[in-house]
């Protein structure tokens, strides 16, 4: 008795089978990655521009120093800068505390370009330069894309219709 016919194996076609269902598993985990990696970027960038424009603020209250945050020209990133005095020029000088750079351009909330755009923070952390900063990305999921700036606060929020709802 050389071959018995009661040891089991697999097909061909079980084998293939099996491949198939591995293989479209895969493609369904990295399609979600891939959305969840972007969505996790967009919040980690709202996230830290709404923490820098508060370090702004506060630093201009407890420094008792003007401050700056400016965006690149290339809307993908901005710069703090901190300035000795009134008379300190706005264009030239300051010391730069730091710059970003991101992964997403930013716009405002009607699409228009923000490159360029600087919020200015007086000695008591107050900024006139209002407005609403969003990551320029749609359909990304995420928990929150755009920051408020008000004369006093900022706050993270979500865009809907055009505006910025707050969380």
């Amino acid at each position: 008795m050389l071959f018995q016919s009661d040891h089991a194996g697999f097909t061909l076609i079980e084998l293939v089978t099996v491949m198939v269902v591995l293989g479209i598993l895969l493609a369904i985990v990295t399609h979600d990655f891939g959305q969840w990696s972007t969505k996790a970027q967009i919040e980690k960038n709202i996230r830290e521009l709404n923490i820098d424009l508060n370090t702004a603020r506060m630093n201009s209250i407890y420094q008792k120093k003007e401050h700056r945050l400016v965006f690149n020209s290339t809307a993908t990133g901005y710069v703090l800068r901190r300035y000795s005095s009134e008379n300190e020029s706005k264009t030239s000088g300051g010391t730069e505390l730091f710059s970003k750079s991101g992964s997403y351009q930013y716009a405002k909330a009607n699409g228009a370009s923000i490159a360029d755009r600087k919020f200015d923070f007086d000695i008591r952390g107050f900024t006139f330069d209002l407005d609403t900063i969003k990551i320029n990305r749609t359909g990304s999921g995420a928990t929150f894309d755009c920051v408020v700036v008000s004369t006093t606060r900022t706050n993270i929020g979500l865009m809907t219709g055009g505006s910025c709802v707050q969380k």
